[in-house]
């Protein structure tokens, strides 16, 4: 069995989306006063490996406390690797070339892209990334999958202002992981996702703490 760690550390210098606050860490206590240590953090909810859920762009959609917790338990995970560049997009061409398992109903598919090397590369990591394209995520939406997750910092192609894959995923109540790392160490394409949200009470997203697990 393998376990794989598939989350980006949280840190103050880390990158974020344009407009987005960087992670800020307050020391709030410390063990030579108070005995304890503690700190106090401040971030956007769409920091880092992180869920969005349906409200996020379907205001009637459930926020992320809403979410049945089963479906962050993803036994019947199938990992895609398809090598993409910059702004080019995932089609669903390219999801039933690249797998020979068949997606079904509540299967979670996660797409390897290679993206994450270019993560010391700010700007074009967050400016540039590949994405899904209106028929993948449409052919997504068909095979009713519970999830899609991406080593991206977003499911949308970089250069898609108007966030087609955002729309169509969320909208019809599929859960969007972005942000994944480490997807490059998994030989099969069938392997088990656990990804833990935080109950964050109205919120239309969470940093999670994504584990892969491999027979």
């Amino acid at each position: 069995m393998k376990i794989v760690d598939l989350t980006l550390g949280i840190t103050s210098d880390m990158i974020t989306f344009p407009g987005y606050p960087s992670p800020t860490f307050l020391k709030w206590s410390k063990f030579e006063i108070q005995g304890y240590i503690s700190e106090v953090v401040f971030l956007s909810t769409h920091t880092g490996t992180h869920m969005d859920a349906p409200f996020h762009f379907a205001p009637s959609g459930p926020t992320i406390d809403q979410i049945e917790v089963h479906r962050y338990i993803c036994n019947n995970s199938i990992l895609i690797k398809i090598e993409k560049n910059s702004n080019q997009m995932i089609t669903s061409h390219d999801i039933r070339k690249h797998t020979k398992l068949e997606i079904k109903e509540k299967d979670t598919v996660v797409l390897s892209t290679g993206w994450e090397k270019q993560i010391n590369e700010k700007d074009n990591y967050m400016k540039n990334n590949p994405g899904l394209s209106k028929d993948a995520a449409e052919f997504l939406v068909e095979k009713k999958v519970n999830a899609v997750a991406i080593d991206s910092p977003s499911i949308d192609v970089g250069s898609d202002i108007g966030l087609i894959a955002h729309n169509t995923l969320l909208s019809n109540q599929i859960l969007v992981i972005e942000n994944l790392c480490n997807l490059y160490r998994f030989n099969n394409e069938k392997f088990t996702l656990i990804m833990t949200p935080l109950k964050l009470v109205g919120a239309s997203g969470s940093p999670i703490r994504a584990i892969g697990i491999e027979e």
